[in-house]
């Protein structure tokens, strides 16, 4: 059964987890909860900040607001959108340390929807993170 009180809250925590992992370029963790197409493209974004010698740091101030917006099953798949508001603070910074981009100082509020999948014929209880996009 679907319980949507206990789903929003571990995927508030799956957010927050996805959210640093990318600010630390931690792909391996990133792989085990990505679908294959947000991965590559989380990936690529690591390996290009790698490349030009940056570090992105983020601080998730409080995921304000979790609701899902959609739910519908495609085939044996469930998937669930998940509209987010959360305060962070995020800094790439030049290998010197000298920001390139953000204020290490300003609270920025952020709107993402993210969409979740998981088969409900498989015994694994773990959603993929299949897509994630902006309100605008």
């Amino acid at each position: 059964t679907f319980e949507e009180s206990g789903f929003i809250t571990g995927a508030t925590a799956a957010f927050e987890m996805v959210v640093n992992s990318f600010a630390e370029g931690d792909t391996e963790t990133l792989q085990n909860r990505l679908s294959d197409e947000v991965y590559e493209n989380l990936a690529a974004a690591i390996r290009d900040r790698e490349a030009h010698e940056r570090t992105h740091e983020t601080t998730v101030v409080g995921v304000d607001f979790a609701e899902i917006i959609e739910a519908e099953m495609q085939e044996q798949n469930a998937l669930v959108t998940v509209k987010y508001v959360s305060e962070q603070v995020n800094v790439t910074r030049e290998s010197n340390g000298d920001v390139a981009e953000g204020d290490p100082s300003a609270v920025v509020k952020i709107t993402d929807i993210w969409t979740f999948a998981r088969n409900v014929s498989s015994s694994d209880p773990n959603w993929t993170l299949v897509a994630t996009r902006s309100p605008n």
